[in-house]
């Protein structure tokens, strides 16, 4: 690994924090919760924290580091904001305050690899699937670009057979003379195993509707996810059914929900050898054209299991 010094142009820094997130190192704990609404991370702080270490705000972007109640354990909700552009900004963001010293803009010789978590609401692609059931990303499909600025290996097999099958039935679902034909390529990802494994067994143990499955990651949310309300037809016509019903060729596996984040979290983080996975409560379901708008609940139970998961991985005592 390659220590240089880094360019302000290249690292941005204002008063010795990094420049979106407005943190310091020292604000920052090695497990993460990332969710997308910022109004989430004060609601979550206050549902878990006993005490409240750092509470910084700055360009929408919400972060509290606290200690949780039940365990003492040191955890930091952060705001990925929507989408995969701006979740890129927050972990390259959430790396440098763990990797490097801002001060000298030198990485570090040695550091630990963070864990982080995305919790957050998706649409359940799956008829089966109820209304506020979790899902845990095993795999990602990201229908977004972000992800191929980042020239990562690919993780397995089974991601390069989730990109070809995926590529392949968006093709067949778009007719012959439409402009953008041919221009989707998906990329896939994988969540840490041992991370995901988890997130099951703890969901498992509070007794909370939790199902294993692929997530996509859409760049948007009407016409990306097959809502096709605006005047302009949609590339891909009945994206929500061409996902739901292709065939993953991994056993057991569907693909289950549609959100906005978790490929680039997956694929970047993965790529890295920082432990990242995901939970998303189903707030939406397609077949039935329903919307759960009072979701909070669900959230919160989400974000339960994933401070439950981090002391199954690294147990803690107070």
């Amino acid at each position: 690994m390659e220590i240089r010094t880094y360019s302000a142009a290249e690292l941005p820094l204002r008063n010795g924090r990094v420049y979106h997130l407005d943190l310091a190192p020292e604000e920052l704990a090695s497990d993460i919760v990332l969710v997308g609404d910022p109004d989430r991370v004060p609601y979550l702080a206050d549902e878990f924290f006993s005490v409240r270490e750092a509470d910084r705000c700055n360009r929408g972007l919400r972060t509290i580091t606290g200690l949780v109640r039940e365990t003492g354990r040191r955890v930091t909700f952060t705001t990925s904001g929507i989408g995969t552009a701006s979740t890129e900004i927050v972990l390259n963001e959430l790396v440098a305050l763990n990797e490097f010293d801002l001060a000298k803009r030198r990485r570090k010789k040695s550091f630990e690899p963070l864990t982080i978590v995305r919790v957050g609401t998706c649409g359940g692609l799956q008829p089966e699937t109820d209304l506020g059931t979790l899902i845990v990303t095993d795999y990602g499909i990201g229908l977004d670009n972000t992800g191929l600025f980042y020239d990562a290996p690919l993780p397995d097999a089974e991601c390069g057979l989730l990109e070809r099958r995926v590529r392949s039935r968006l093709e067949d679902a778009i007719a012959d003379d439409v402009r953008f034909r041919g221009r989707f390529n998906p990329y896939a990802a994988r969540a840490d195993v041992r991370l995901r494994v988890a997130l099951e067994r703890e969901a498992l143990h509070l007794g909370v509707p939790c199902k294993r499955g692929v997530t996509v990651t859409s760049p948007g949310f009407f016409a990306e996810q097959g809502r096709p309300i605006g005047r302009v037809s949609p590339t891909v016509p009945d994206l929500a059914d061409v996902l739901a019903a292709i065939d993953t060729g991994i056993a057991g596996l569907k693909i289950e929900n549609i959100e906005m984040e978790a490929s680039f979290l997956l694929h970047f983080l993965g790529a890295i050898a920082y432990r990242a996975g995901a939970v998303c409560a189903v707030i939406d379901k397609r077949q039935e054209g329903v919307f759960l708008t009072e979701y909070r609940e669900s959230v919160r139970s989400a974000a339960w299991i994933a401070l439950r998961a981090f002391n199954a991985l690294h147990p803690f005592q107070l």
